[in-house]
């Protein structure tokens, strides 16, 4: 879990370079199926936010949003338990990797990715895709550029979206595996098909395993309420 615990950190106290990681050659058409893994890992039940940042390193990232290095740690580190992010209200604590041509943030059933007021400053410029997944199921998956929301809608209501590519992207979030299924976690898996999709990027237990995270805190903004879908 992400808890700034001195054993964690003590723990960690030897740096290692962060392991970069590219896409494949050919980006596969990921459905919800490919996911399953996700759904049934005991590290991620208390939810989760996953954030990719287009064309940005972590340390680009932590510049942005005004964050602080901790430590340097593994994927098992920074979920732990699965018991969900702890520590100041007034701070997040994020993990943050390098892979490909995109920087990945990770949180513990976090909110910092769909946060409106710090994703509008991360996405200036670039790409921002958000999937954040809560306990009861809701969520939100967001997509921006340049402080632009092109995509906004609670997976688990997935028939209404806001944003200026709801209606191009629709036939993309069928093929995701939106719908294709009652069962109540399909949301939660076609959501990660559908980022896979927009990045490119095959998030494989593998690759988060293989990675060092930044370790790191963000201030948190005092009105983190979101903003209506357009």
């Amino acid at each position: 879990m992400l808890l700034l615990a001195g054993g964690l950190l003590a723990g960690c106290s030897k740096r290692r370079p962060a392991v970069a990681a590219t896409a494949p050659a050919v980006p596969r058409n990921a459905v919800a199926d490919d996911y399953w893994w996700f759904a049934i890992d005991p590290d991620l039940t208390k939810g989760f936010c996953i954030t990719w940042v287009q064309g940005m390193t972590p340390a680009d990232v932590l510049k942005r949003l005004g964050g602080k290095e901790l430590e340097r740690v593994g994927w098992q580190q920074l979920v732990g338990s699965g018991d969900g992010q702890q520590g100041p209200a007034y701070e997040y604590f994020i993990g943050v990797a390098r892979i490909g041509e995109w920087s990945l943030i990770v949180e513990d059933n976090g909110d910092l990715g769909v946060t409106d007021r710090l994703v509008d400053r991360l996405s200036v410029g670039t790409t921002v895709v958000a999937h954040r997944h809560k306990p009861d199921g809701h969520g939100r998956f967001l997509v921006l550029r340049d402080a632009v929301v092109e995509l906004d809608f609670d997976p688990a209501a997935y028939t209404v979206r806001g944003g200026t590519r709801a209606t191009e992207l629709a036939p993309t979030i069928a093929a995701a595996g939106f719908g294709a299924r009652r069962d109540p976690r399909q949301p939660l898996l076609a959501g990660l098909a559908l980022a896979e999709r927009l990045t490119g990027i095959p998030m494989s237990k593998d690759l988060l395993d293989t990675h060092t995270y930044l370790l790191s805190t963000v201030p948190r903004p005092r009105d983190a309420s979101p903003r209506k879908k357009q």
